[in-house]
């Protein structure tokens, strides 16, 4: 209930951390977490056991992928200094607690006894759950806004940029992107309904050519016209992405943002956060790019939402060490 209350607080307020893809999420995230801690079910018992069995190998694990989110949250802080000073010092907060966890857990397997190491392993095996949970929630979710009923009532198509190589080549990812949107601006046409077609992207490099001028010559290619094209020149990721396309969009209505499958619940937070409104479809991908692709956008989508992360895994980590207080 009070998740379903959040959730309807989100739809109100609009607020960056007031996101239905968040709570929803966080949502099914908390649902697996309880399955795989009281699930009765032989399957259920059968993952359980594994993950006590395995309580060694998680204390020397999960600490490295720690490491990995505190670095992680330090260079994205590194980046934002200038932003909002307190996510800035969240984002200081974390990091520092992550290191003296990591470091204590080292200290501590070198130096203490079996009682301290049984706690501390306790409650790497349940970071581990809360981290797979996540990861299995992440494509759960994916999955079901890939899937979402579409209205399908839009004249603006925002085709989100990808990177391009030194040659100007298209990746695959962007060429699914582009065919992909070409087959919806036909379909439209065939409506009679007029439609534009927003590229969007930037170049770090001033010299190159920018992802949205090679995207826009693909177009060209395939035979949209050119006053249906609109280039976006700046964007460097997907907030920009809307933040800048938003500038240029000429109906109130709700757009049809082309993406990757994979993409789609970042593509979701920002659209929102810029209150743009969006329905999504998801280009294919191979499956051995998609799924390094979904890993990547989970660590990604993980460090956009540290703060959620961070409280989870520190509370189940007083939780275990509560547990195991209990019986030792």
């Amino acid at each position: 209930m009070a998740l379903f209350a959040l959730m309807l607080l989100a739809i109100r307020l609009k607020q960056v951390y007031l996101q239905p893809v968040v709570f929803a999420l966080y949502g099914i995230t908390s649902l697996l977490f309880a399955i795989f801690e009281y699930g009765s079910l032989t399957p259920i018992f059968m993952i359980r056991y594994f993950f006590y069995l395995s309580g060694a190998f998680m204390t020397v694990v999960i600490p490295f992928f720690l490491l990995l989110f505190a670095l992680l949250v330090m260079q994205k802080t590194m980046q934002h200094r200038n932003g909002n000073p307190f996510r800035y010092a969240i984002s200081v907060v974390i990091v520092g607690v992550v290191l003296a966890f990591t470091a204590y857990t080292v200290w501590m397997i070198l130096q203490h006894g079996y009682l301290e190491i049984i706690r501390f392993m306790g409650m790497y095996v349940y970071i581990a759950m809360y981290l797979i949970a996540t990861f299995i929630s992440y494509v759960l979710l994916n999955l079901i806004l890939k899937f979402w009923p579409k209205k399908n009532n839009y004249t603006e198509i925002i085709v989100l940029g990808a990177k391009i190589d030194d040659e100007g080549v298209l990746s695959e990812t962007l060429r699914e992107r582009l065919e992909l949107a070409v087959n919806n601006y036909l379909a439209n046409r065939a409506q009679e309904k007029p439609t534009k077609i927003f590229v969007t992207g930037g170049s770090i490099d001033p010299e190159s050519p920018t992802e949205a001028e090679e995207m826009a010559g693909f177009l060209l290619a395939q035979g949209i016209p050119a006053e249906d094209i609109v280039c976006e020149n700046r964007a460097l990721n997907t907030d920009e992405n809307f933040y800048f396309t938003k500038q240029l969009l000429q109906n109130p209505e709700p757009v049809l943002v082309v993406t990757s499958s994979f993409h789609l619940i970042r593509t979701h937070f920002f659209a929102w956060q810029n209150q743009v409104q969006i329905e999504m479809k998801g280009a294919r991908s191979s499956v051995f790019s998609w799924g390094y692709s979904v890993v990547r956008e989970y660590l990604a989508f993980f460090i956009l939402t540290k703060e959620i992360n961070f409280i989870c895994m520190i509370s189940l980590a007083i939780y275990s060490i509560l547990q195991v207080s209990k019986l030792y």
